[in-house]
């Protein structure tokens, strides 16, 4: 089994956002914001490669979105996650697994790709993992998180035929090696 640091860009984001209940004084150590209280993030995705399996976990914002969007998220750097494959060796056609780990969409944005008018799964040859509680509660989301799952990033993934789900007990294996542990608190269900 080898592992990957696949780097997908950068954005901003507000730090009182990020950190909630947090004083500022204590995460402004470590994550400085700028003059509009904005943090920046990087967006590090792993890719797993055993066998002929190649797992991607997480895919970062992806690129789909409009301008007022980015606008908010102030996505920057010179990594995608097209760049950081192929440095690599690999190519988005290669992944056979895409591992989400939640349906927020800084995670899962990359899921998606416009061709035209259409969105369409941008891993064409994977499998896509979630699970039902988590999905279910990202479809139909709470007010305080309704604007981190855009029905964009998530919908098409079902729409595709692709999606696949993990059951939400202990215990549960991926693939030889590759145990999932779920947690409740960031969002309901992660893996």
């Amino acid at each position: 089994m080898k592992l990957y640091t696949i780097n997908t860009g950068n954005f901003k984001l507000d730090g009182g956002a990020m950190f909630g209940v947090v004083p500022k004084t204590i995460w402004q150590k470590t994550n400085p914001a700028d003059e509009n209280n904005l943090c920046s993030w990087a967006m590090r995705c792993l890719l797993i490669e055993d066998g002929g399996r190649l797992i991607l976990i997480d895919n970062g914002l992806g690129n789909k979105q409009d301008d007022k969007f980015f606008g908010h998220y102030y996505l920057h750097g010179n990594d995608t996650l097209d760049k950081s494959l192929a440095a690599h060796g690999f190519h988005r056609d290669d992944i056979t697994d895409v591992f989400l780990t939640h349906l927020h969409f800084d995670h899962c944005g990359g899921s998606i790709e416009r061709y035209g008018d259409q969105l369409r799964p941008a891993f064409k040859n994977a499998i896509y993992w979630s699970n039902q509680q988590h999905w279910d509660w990202a479809t139909t989301p709470n007010a305080r998180e309704k604007a981190s799952f855009l029905k964009e990033n998530i919908i098409p993934i079902q729409e595709s035929g692709q999606l696949k789900f993990i059951p939400t007990q202990q215990n549960v294996h991926l693939h030889d090696g590759i145990n999932i542990r779920f947690a409740y608190g960031h969002t309901d269900a992660m893996m």
